[in-house]
């Protein structure tokens, strides 16, 4: 009998680390915003496949990482109501409040459960009368469509014991804040391909245009980020950006086309709060009062509160691409991976945590 079939790694792309290395003749800032990409990144780094003067400088690509304690301070107030269950992602668990976290409620009795997706929390509800389970919404607008799909389901099949706290943002106001920082001096942007699946890539292609940036849409397989690389190197280097940018070739589909619908029937534009941030216009969705039923945060009367974060480390700064995860002092020695003192580290899908596993995972 055969045996399993054997995954067969693709070779190394010698020939396009040699392309790249040949064409970066000046300083280069490029961010890649997306965190697979980054880890991709960080798992070669050994081979030293990027030129020294190819600066890579990540962007707000992690959903959890960028959600402010005050919206944490909500999902804990809400999960410590009596008869709540509280879904949610595993990644969000040991982010840290002001004082508090879903993971330490759970610990003192509060029902908590990590679900996949807004469709397996509305099923808890169904399998829980008895009980309000309560959906944290997080993630970037290609998570918006299947959030927006379950609240209408719900609404069809009358489910009342069912809500959502809408935490989900929009990267396009995050980027377009960043962009405009002079001292980041941002001149290329590496989107990831998960571009292809949201509804308006108009967004992007718009912020490329705003802030003159050199810009391509890759894979997350190291030779579609170097070739996304080499696309953007030889722009900026011809100072002629492409014409045709690469987010207009994200077509609108029968899927799109209906996505947008479902999300325009529920949701509705606001400023909202990032970490590390600020405040910023447009970049976060509300539930339309229509539906309010399904709103947790107008059923159970909570308010997202501002202020700045009191984290001893530097998760802002990362987040915002101004240092990198090793550059801060907790990094490593009060914050790891077993004690996270920021989101950055909490989070799986974090910078900082993927970071601590390159560098101390093969010590």
């Amino acid at each position: 009998m055969a045996g399993p079939q054997q995954f067969i790694q693709p070779p190394f792309p010698t020939d396009l680390v040699e392309e790249l290395h040949a064409l970066v003749d000046r300083p280069i800032r490029v961010m890649v915003i997306c965190g697979t990409q980054t880890r991709t990144l960080l798992k070669y780094s050994d081979e030293d496949i990027l030129p020294e003067d190819l600066e890579i400088v990540t962007g707000p690509g992690c959903s959890i990482c960028v959600m402010p304690a005050g919206h944490i301070d909500a999902f804990v107030k809400i999960g410590k109501e009596p008869d709540v269950i509280t879904a949610t992602c595993e990644d969000l668990l040991r982010v840290q409040g002001s004082q508090e976290s879903l993971e330490s409620i759970k610990q003192k009795g509060a029902l908590v459960e990590v679900v996949d997706s807004p469709m397996e929390a509305l099923d808890l509800a169904r399998r829980y009368p008895n009980k309000i389970v309560v959906f944290t919404a997080v993630g970037f607008e290609g998570a918006a469509p299947d959030v927006a799909e379950t609240i209408l389901e719900a609404a069809s099949e009358g489910i009342d014991n069912f809500c959502v706290i809408p935490s989900i943002r929009l990267l396009p106001p995050s980027l377009d804040s960043l962009m405009s920082d002079p001292e980041l001096n941002i001149r290329g942007l590496l989107c990831s391909a998960h571009i292809q699946s949201i509804t308006d890539s108009q967004a992007y292609a718009d912020l490329a245009r705003q802030h003159h940036l050199s810009c391509a849409v890759a894979g997350f397989g190291i030779a579609e980020i170097l070739q996304g690389l080499i696309s953007i190197v030889k722009q900026i280097i011809s100072e002629k950006p492409i014409i045709t940018n690469p987010f207009n070739n994200v077509a609108q589909t029968e899927e799109t086309i209906r996505n947008s619908k479902i999300m325009s029937e529920v949701f509705f534009a606001v400023e909202t709060d990032w970490r590390g941030l600020g405040s910023i216009e447009g970049s976060g969705f509300v539930i339309r009062d229509e539906l309010s039923l399904y709103d947790a945060v107008k059923r159970f009367n909570v308010r997202f509160k501002k202020g700045e974060e009191e984290f001893q480390c530097q998760c802002a700064a990362v987040l915002s691409g101004r240092l990198t995860p090793d550059e801060c002092p907790s990094f490593g020695i009060s914050c790891t991976s077993r004690h996270p003192v920021g989101p950055c580290m909490a989070a799986q899908e974090g910078l900082c945590a993927s970071y601590f596993r390159h560098i101390f995972g093969r010590l």
